[in-house]
């Protein structure tokens, strides 16, 4: 498991207030990537792969599928750089058949074959694309629990298209905007100017941990832990809106429980200075200059908040 893995675990992990303070050391320890995958049911051999005689081939990874029709869709705030299927985004399986595999490459274990039409989620698309065989890969969740790698595309054929934001019409509240992904608010959403009201908790603020390779880190860091949560109750999850201060406003983190209305943005203009690389003694490279920017565009950056009160019911998960 690559560094690049335990940054994204850290960003979108869920514990109980009792597992809170082992987050500092899952950051430099990483847990294995995918571990609800489960063992390979097929492999070489089998009918989704080649005779072991034969040669790997893109032609032999996927069955191409008609084109889909096309439909009306929002003008979007911001777009993808082409061929790009950014961190955070959903994707859509565009062939008649996928393979998952365990590793980036033709040759490795199949764990699972997509139909067309399945959405994959690129939450843990760090390091994507990885070029091998010819052929761009990403690392992929499906059906919300299972994980592995899948191919993208191979000489300017597409396995997998960006799928169209859910963007709603009108201004957008916490409540929605948390169950988007985190590139969709980017996409719907730009650089425009948004207004939130919900209960700011940082459960694990003062925990220590290691400096790693981020630039800027206000931005780019995933132990940022200032959380905007649309319900009562906090579980360190995607309901919640990740808020982050640039040192350069002077807004210092309110108090736990506190009622905010907050107004910020998404695209910051720091997002095209981000640096994303393994903590200082690891090895390994940065992340893609493309990827790394696109994932800070991703992050609300708060320009003000008033608080308007404090939520008597706030409270943390607590320990079955």
């Amino acid at each position: 498991m690559t560094w690049f893995d335990t940054h994204q675990r850290a960003v979108g992990i869920g514990v109980t207030v009792s597992a809170l303070a082992l987050l500092g050391i899952a950051v430099v320890l990483g847990w294995a990537m995918f571990t609800r995958v489960p063992p390979s049911t097929a492999g070489p051999g089998s009918s989704n792969e080649p005779s072991p005689s034969s040669v790997p081939s893109p032609s032999a990874e996927i069955t191409p599928s008609p084109e889909p029709s096309a439909t009306p869709v929002p003008t979007p705030g911001f777009e993808a750089p082409a061929g790009i299927l950014p961190p955070n985004s959903l994707a859509v399986v565009v062939v008649d058949a996928l393979h998952v595999r365990s590793e980036p490459r033709l040759d490795a274990d199949v764990l699972a074959t997509l139909p067309a039409d399945t959405v994959v989620e690129l939450s843990l698309g760090w390091i994507g694309p990885i070029a091998v065989d010819g052929i761009d890969w990403y690392a992929v969740v499906y059906s919300g629990d299972f994980g592995g790698y899948v191919a993208a595309g191979a000489d300017g054929v597409r396995y997998l298209e960006l799928a169209q934001p859910r963007c709603d019409e009108g201004e957008p509240d916490l409540a929605a905007v948390v169950l988007i992904t985190a590139w969709e608010r980017l996409a719907c959403f730009g650089d425009r100017s948004l207004t939130f009201t919900g209960t700011y908790g940082c459960p694990v603020c003062g925990i220590a941990y290691p400096r790693g390779g981020y630039e800027p880190r206000w931005l780019a860091s995933p132990d940022n832990l200032n959380y905007l949560g649309s319900g009562r109750v906090f579980d360190l999850g995607p309901a919640e809106l990740i808020l982050h201060f640039s040192p350069e406003s002077g807004l210092g983190a309110p108090p736990n429980a506190s009622i905010l209305r907050v107004t910020g943005h998404f695209s910051d203009p720091a997002s095209t200075t981000c640096v994303i690389g393994p903590p200082a003694g690891e090895p390994g490279a940065n992340l893609d200059p493309v990827m790394a920017e696109l994932y800070c565009r991703e992050q609300f950056v708060v320009d003000a908040y008033e608080i308007i009160g404090s939520d008597p019911d706030f409270t943390y998960p607590t320990s079955s």
